[in-house]
């Protein structure tokens, strides 16, 4: 952003300013056991974006000696690209926990994950989740993620999932949108 900033006089960012607006974008999700998926939300037409800052949330289930224990690790890695040019925003699938916040979510009961795999049906007939991890007590602070996307392109998340049960994250960006005039 800086180098935007240095290049661009006062006036021409007096005449860039109305025409421009900031709003959310969110990508959630759940993936089942074992298995990866892809999220993605699509620009727009009417302009392109400027991500500032991001922040999320995730789930840590696993199924541990045939119960299911939220054991507060991290099960879930991902991998942001940006579909303009098929550019990877990370080198690699790094784990949720070392980019999102306020991080990880305690799960105590079973209604959160809901009914979708086969771990979910476990939770709902044992009527409950047993916790071994230290509760959640995480500082709500947004890291920074500096990113213009382009008009047509998608924000893409690909996921995996570690767990032998189900998890679910949500990652909610803070964006600046530049419409056209």
């Amino acid at each position: 952003m800086n180098v935007l900033l240095t290049k661009l006089s006062t006036e021409k960012l007096r005449e860039a300013k109305t025409g421009q607006h900031r709003e959310g974008i969110l990508l959630t999700g759940k993936i089942a056991e074992g298995q990866s998926g892809t999220v993605k939300v699509e620009i727009g037409t009417a302009g392109a974006i400027v991500t500032m800052r991001m922040a999320g949330y995730f789930t840590t289930m696993d199924l541990i000696g045939g119960q299911v224990i939220d054991d507060g690790v991290c099960h879930l890695r991902g991998q942001l690209i940006d579909t303009d040019k098929n550019l990877a925003l990370f080198n690699d699938f790094v784990p949720l926990s070392l980019f999102l916040s306020p991080g990880r979510v305690r799960a105590k009961s079973a209604d959160v994950l809901g009914v979708d795999t086969p771990c979910d049906n476990y939770l709902k007939a044992v009527a409950g989740v047993a916790d071994a991890a230290a509760p959640s007590a995480n500082l709500y602070e947004p890291q920074e993620f500096t990113h213009p996307f382009t008009v047509n392109s998608y924000i893409r998340l690909d996921i995996k999932n570690d767990a032998a049960c189900s998890n679910s994250f949500a990652l909610y960006f803070d964006v600046i949108r530049v419409t056209r005039k």
